[in-house]
C-alpha cells in the first residue's frame, strides 16, 4: 500500500488539469502525421483550422477576423509592444505578471505605476489617470496572479474608450473560468495563455485585436498567416493574424478545440457559479480556523482564486495532507475550478483547523 495521501488539486491558477478526453482527437492527429504527414497537415490547416478559429470567436463572442492563434501570452504581448510607437505613456500595476510589464520596461516606455492595499488595486487612481488623460495605454490583468483581485472590465473599458486610452488585457487567469463577451466590452487587445483555466495544456494562446487598433497601428511582426496568395505572388496583408509566428501548434490547438466544446456544453455561467459557490464556502470556512485570509472576507472583486498567509507551518501541513496549491510572495494560493467539489474545500478547511 502507498503511504502517499490522496491528492486534492486546488492549483488551477498555476496549471489546469488536462482531462484525457481533451487529447483524444489530438492524439489521433499525431498518429496520422506518423503515416502521411503532409496530407494530414494540409487537411488540418484547410479543414480544422477554420473551424478552430470560428470556435474561439464563438467562445469570446468576437469576430473571427480579429482572432490570432499564438504560442502563449508572452508572444502576443511582445508583438503588441513592438507594434506601438514607443512614445505612448503607459499605466501598469506594480505587482502584475512579469510577462505583461517587462516588454514595456525593456523597450523604454514612460511608465506610471499604480499600487494596491495588499489585495485591491487603487482603481480610483487608475480612473483619475484615464480621465485626466495622463496616459495613452492601460495594460493590466483581468485577474491578478498574486492576489486574485478581479478587475471590472466593463467599467474600465468604457472609461478608456471615452478618453482615448488603449486598453490591453491579460486574461490568462480568467478565460475559461467565467463568461467573457468581447462584443460587450471596450477592449482593444485581449490575450490569454490556455494552460490554466482553459485546461488545454501548454504551448497555445489566443489574442483578440480590435479593428480600431489595426487601423491606427500596422503590426510590426509577421509570419506565415500574414500573407495571402494573389495570383502567383504572396502578398503581406496586415491583420490580427500578423501576430501569429507561423504554422500554429496543431496538437495544442486541437486540444483547445475540445476544451472549448466541453466548456460551452457545461456553460461558462454555470462554471462561474460553481466556482463562486466553492470559493465562498472556503472564504466563510476560514473564519472558523486559525488561517489568515488575504483580502476582504467577501466575494466582491474576487474570483475563485483565494490566498492565505503562509504562516504557522501551513505549507508543510498542506503537503502532508496531499493538498496541491502554490506558494506566492509569502502567501499560499488556491485556485478552485469546475472539477473541484465541496469535499475538496472541506479537506482544505480540515487541514486549516
Amino acid at each position: 500500500m502507498s503511504d502517499q495521501p490522496k491528492i486534492t488539486y486546488l492549483n488551477t491558477s498555476a496549471t489546469g488539469l488536462l482531462p484525457e478526453e481533451f487529447t483524444k482527437e489530438a492524439n489521433e492527429l499525431y498518429r496520422n502525421l506518423a503515416v502521411n504527414s503532409s496530407t494530414y497537415a494540409e487537411r488540418w490547416r484547410e479543414e480544422f483550422e477554420p473551424r478552430l478559429r470560428s470556435k474561439v470567436a464563438e467562445f469570446l463572442n468576437a469576430p473571427v477576423a480579429q482572432i490570432a492563434l499564438l504560442p502563449n501570452f508572452s508572444w502576443g504581448m511582445n508583438g503588441i509592444v513592438q507594434t506601438l510607437k514607443g512614445t505612448e505613456r503607459v499605466l501598469l500595476y506594480k505587482n502584475d505578471y512579469p510577462s505583461l510589464v517587462e516588454p514595456f520596461k525593456i523597450n523604454g516606455f514612460t511608465i506610471t505605476w499604480v499600487a494596491d492595499d495588499g489585495f485591491a488595486i487603487d482603481m480610483e487612481a487608475v480612473k483619475q489617470k484615464i480621465t485626466n488623460r495622463e496616459i495613452d495605454v492601460l495594460a493590466i490583468s483581468h485577474v491578478q496572479w498574486m492576489s486574485g483581485y478581479k478587475l471590472n472590465l466593463m467599467e474600465i473599458g468604457t472609461l478608456c474608450k471615452q478618453h482615448g486610452v488603449l486598453f490591453i488585457v491579460d486574461a490568462t487567469q480568467s478565460m475559461g473560468a467565467m463568461p467573457i463577451d468581447l462584443s460587450a466590452l471596450d477592449v482593444d487587445v485581449f490575450i490569454a495563455s490556455n494552460y490554466k483555466w482553459m485546461n488545454a495544456g501548454f504551448g497555445t494562446g489566443i489574442m483578440y485585436v480590435a479593428e480600431s487598433l489595426l487601423e491606427k497601428y500596422t503590426p510590426a511582426i509577421g509570419g506565415h498567416n500574414s500573407y495571402v496568395q494573389v495570383g502567383d505572388e504572396w502578398k503581406y496583408m496586415p491583420s490580427a493574424r500578423s501576430f501569429e509566428p507561423g504554422h500554429v501548434n496543431m496538437y495544442g490547438f486541437t486540444v483547445l478545440y475540445s476544451a472549448i466544446e466541453h466548456k460551452l456544453a457545461i456553460g461558462l455561467g454555470n462554471i462561474e457559479a460553481h466556482n463562486r459557490k466553492l470559493a465562498e464556502q472556503l472564504i466563510n470556512g476560514i473564519k472558523d480556523t486559525s488561517a489568515t485570509l488575504v483580502g476582504p472576507d467577501s466575494y466582491e472583486n474576487r474570483c475563485s482564486i483565494v490566498f492565505l498567509k503562509d504562516e504557522n507551518g501551513l505549507w508543510e501541513k498542506l503537503q502532508s495532507a496531499g493538498i496541491v496549491a502554490s506558494q506566492r510572495g509569502g502567501n499560499i494560493r488556491f485556485g478552485i475550478h469546475y472539477y473541484n467539489t465541496e469535499d475538496d474545500v472541506k479537506s482544505l478547511l480540515d487541514c486549516l483547523m
